[in-house]
This record gives C-alpha cells, sequence and structure tokens, in this order.
C-alpha cells in the first residue's frame, strides 16, 4: 500500500534538477519511493532575470499499517 505525499522541488538549473531535489528531499527523509508524477513546473523571475525553477512532485511511499 502505498501513502501519497506531495513535495516542492527547486533548482536554479531547470525542471529536471528540481525534480531530482524533490526527490532526494523524501529519499533523505528515509522514506521509500515507489513513483512520482509532476503535478506543476513553474519559475521565479527577480530582477528581469529566471532565478529559480520549481516543481510540485506527488510521491508515492511506502505505508505500511
Amino acid at each position: 500500500m502505498f501513502k501519497m505525499i506531495e513535495v516542492v522541488g527547486v533548482s536554479p538549473l531547470g525542471f529536471s534538477e528540481a525534480v531530482k531535489d524533490g526527490v532526494e528531499q523524501v529519499l533523505q527523509s528515509g522514506e521509500k519511493i515507489h513513483f512520482f508524477q509532476v503535478l506543476e513546473q513553474r519559475g521565479a523571475v527577480r530582477d528581469g532575470k529566471l532565478k529559480e525553477f520549481q516543481v510540485i512532485l506527488r510521491v508515492a511511499v511506502d505505508y505500511s499499517v
């Protein structure tokens, strides 16, 4: 059985790196990931320059009762 959690990943380099950031956050918390889904992609612009890529992920982790 899976538990679905949502996580935000960010990176100044690109969307792929933002996904890796989000997945790494979950892995570092000790969760076992089965799959993930990218729900949303967006970015931040400051002072007329692209500063950050952001993704919202839905992640399926082990859920043991």
